[in-house]
């Protein structure tokens, strides 16, 4: 799977908890090129749920909110 297909999967997730969980989950049963995928793809996510909006690209400016 790649960023975009992940980033569909996460969208279900509607709280910060839920996707910590998903994160926790897939940490040591993914490859080093899908890891890296699914990392990209969950903090887009966090970062679409800390700021409450859906976003294509994340602005560089939202980063600052993402803890």
């Amino acid at each position: 799977m790649n960023k975009q297909d992940w980033l569909m999967c996460l969208r279900r997730c509607t709280s910060i908890e839920t996707l910590e969980r998903i994160i926790d989950k897939n940490r040591y049963s993914l490859s080093e090129q899908d890891m890296e995928d699914f990392n990209s793809a969950s903090d887009h996510r966090l970062a679409e749920l800390t700021m409450g909006k859906l976003y294509d690209k994340v602005p560089a400016s939202v980063w600052q909110y993402v803890k």
